[in-house]
């Protein structure tokens, strides 16, 4: 992690922290509590991968109410990167049952005798690109699921915890996007040839 990486975090947090406290009286706290409010981050990142580098989530982990918040209290604690990741599986678990119902629903249309093709291409708001995307590969239709995998993708860059949320559905490296790094990600174009769970 470079010094200007560091520096963009705390810039962010920094901004993400006055537009939820646009009151708070900047002249209060030393400027450096943003930087070690990063390095909170950064810690608690390195510590636990699946936790990410999201300055503004960081930020919104943490329950600023008061307009006499103090920053070094809310975001360069022990107790705030626990918040934050807390909050943190709070979402992955909520992502991972809506994920599990979408494809419970989906997998179970079939089984009653829908098409495939017409189950993911349909337009429905109850099935999202990426949970399309699990339908097919865990059915084997590799062609259907690369027709899905660009608007899967687009939902992982929207929110990656979708990364962590997919684990019980899908193989790691069936998802969509590699992740070369932590917090390094590329479009996938490969996938396991194996499929999960067959709807032939």
């Amino acid at each position: 992690m470079t010094l200007h990486a560091v520096e963009d975090l705390a810039d962010r947090i920094e901004r993400a922290y006055l537009r939820r406290q646009p009151y708070w009286r900047q002249g209060c706290s030393n400027p450096q509590v943003w930087a070690s409010a990063a390095v909170t981050l950064i810690r608690l990142h390195r510590t636990d991968p699946t936790i990410p580098l999201d300055p503004e989530l960081y930020v919104a982990a943490q329950p600023l109410s008061s307009p006499l918040a103090d920053p070094w209290e809310d975001l360069a604690q022990a107790s705030s990167a626990k918040r934050y990741r807390r909050r943190v599986r709070q979402i992955i678990r909520m992502l991972r049952m809506e994920l599990q119902d979408e494809v419970r629903h989906a997998e179970d249309l079939v089984t009653q005798g829908e098409s495939i093709s017409v189950v993911l291409t349909a337009k429905s708001r109850s099935l999202s690109p990426l949970g399309r995307y699990i339908v097919a590969y865990r059915a084997g239709r590799l062609d259907l699921a690369g027709r899905c995998r660009s608007s899967a993708q687009a939902q992982h860059r929207s929110c990656p915890l979708y990364r962590h949320a997919s684990r019980e559905l899908l193989p790691r490296k069936a998802y969509p996007v590699l992740e070369l790094a932590s917090g390094l990600d590329f479009p996938s174009r490969a996938a396991e040839k194996i499929p999960l769970f067959s709807l032939n």
